[in-house]
């Protein structure tokens, strides 16, 4: 074993495992989850407001037949009839709803007999979790690097 490439691994292996947690954190301070629904009227359900600051892309699952996502603005316009006016058109649709490109105010709402089970969730397209990206992915291959120095080590002789 040589000892000085097994403790360069060691800390390799370290610094891997510090990268892809600090990565994963802005990851996940990014994402914005909405799963909880006001009921203003009888059978109409409108999440909190979905206030998207930088270019978001955004996916409701299951989402109820009679809802969407629909500009803030336009919120006390809607109702279960006129509501496919109003939404948004999303850039995939059946039971996840995908929408891409977006900045600004929106709410998710629904027309149902009760509480949908739909959940929103938001994340930046650029900005926090794509900068985080990189950090996660130089995480995993410093963390990669590590695991072999430390391999190499083992079986190498020599050192102190």
């Amino acid at each position: 074993m040589n000892k000085p490439i097994v403790i360069i691994g060691g800390v390799a292996l370290v610094i891997g495992v510090v990268l892809i947690a600090v990565g994963a954190v802005g990851v996940l301070r990014g994402l914005i989850v909405i799963t909880a629904f006001s009921e203003p009227h009888g059978g109409e359900y409108v999440s909190t407001e979905l206030v998207l600051n930088t270019t978001s892309g955004v996916a409701i699952t299951s989402a109820a037949p009679s809802g969407g996502l629909v500009p803030a603005q336009d919120l006390n316009l809607i109702n279960s009839t006129n509501i496919a006016q109003y939404a948004l058109a999303p850039h995939s649709s059946g039971v996840t709803l995908t929408y891409i490109n977006l900045t600004g105010n929106y709410y998710y709402v629904a027309f149902a007999a009760s509480q949908p089970s739909s959940k929103v969730v938001a994340t930046p397209l650029h900005g926090g979790t794509m900068a985080s990206s990189p950090t996660t992915l130089g995480g995993f291959a410093v963390l990669v690097i590590g695991v072999v120095v430390v391999a190499l080590g083992v079986r190498r002789k020599g050192g102190s």
